[in-house]
């Protein structure tokens, strides 16, 4: 009730294709479907969006940057009938890691 029949989420990652980088994508897909409620009654269109980040290691200051984004296409989708719509969220993280060789 009120959820697609049909996800997908592919994912391919490697936390060290060198010394320093990693990186991370994934796909999510699903289907459309019918939205019943009191608010209202709609098709919900299927979509897909693609999640990527790339980290890269500063070892002499034992820290890692990452770069990356959720719908980094900005393709906008909704979940729900008269939910607002969702676009891309897109990040840089600074992480200090003691431990980090």
């Amino acid at each position: 009730f009120n959820t697609p029949d049909y996800r997908i989420n592919l994912g391919v990652s490697n936390v060290a294709v060198t010394k320093r980088i990693g990186f991370n994508i994934n796909w999510r897909w699903q289907n459309s479907f019918l939205w019943e409620s009191t608010f209202g009654v709609g098709d919900v269109p299927a979509f897909s969006t693609l999640d990527a980040q790339v980290t890269y290691k500063i070892l002499p200051i034992k820290s890692m940057v990452t770069l990356g984004g959720s719908n980094i296409l900005n393709q906008y989708y909704t979940t729900g009938f008269g939910n607002p719509q969702v676009g891309g969220l897109y990040y840089i993280k600074i992480m200090f890691d003691e431990f980090l060789r």
